[in-house]
């Protein structure tokens, strides 16, 4: 079941990417990213629906893993999409470098990384994927309440 969603998930982003204009004078368009993302999400679709196949009749359609009944473990499940609706709430307002930051110590913290490399790691991580979207690929992103410092 898990890999039909998952394959109709990628179907329809795969799909949708295709309808984004291209760039003038590039071979690489705005759509080449989403669509490798979904056709990656398709090839796992394929592996999860071949093993559920193999599956049928030893395992039940819904089995929940072991670790969901662990808390930090099932916390860490819980955050990253949390983190995300996170992100884009406030990254606007706040902006991409404080907001990356506060989200990685955040993982970091729950996944039980020491203090002091969290905090080096998230500076640094936000950093440079922050010079990687925004020099790098031109991807604007929020500056928010470094504005005045924007480079």
């Amino acid at each position: 079941m898990s890999g039909l969603l998952i394959g109709s998930f990628g179907a329809a982003i795969y799909l949708h990417a295709r309808s984004f204009p291209p760039l003038p004078g590039q071979n690489v368009g705005p759509n080449m990213f989403p669509q490798l993302i979904a056709t990656g999400l398709m090839i796992c679709a394929m592996f999860l629906v071949f093993r559920g196949v193999k599956t049928l009749g030893t395992e039940g359609w819904i089995t929940l893993p072991g670790w969901l009944g662990q808390g930090r473990i099932a916390l860490g499940f819980l955050l990253i999409p949390l983190v995300l609706v996170f992100y884009v709430a406030v990254s606007e307002s706040l902006g991409f470098l404080p907001t990356a930051v506060i989200l990685l110590m955040t993982l970091f913290l729950v996944f039980k990384v020491r203090l002091r490399t969290a905090i080096v790691v998230a500076v640094l991580g936000a950093l440079c994927i922050h010079t990687l979207f925004y020099k790098l690929l031109k991807v604007p992103l929020p500056w928010g309440l470094l504005k005045s410092v924007a480079w």
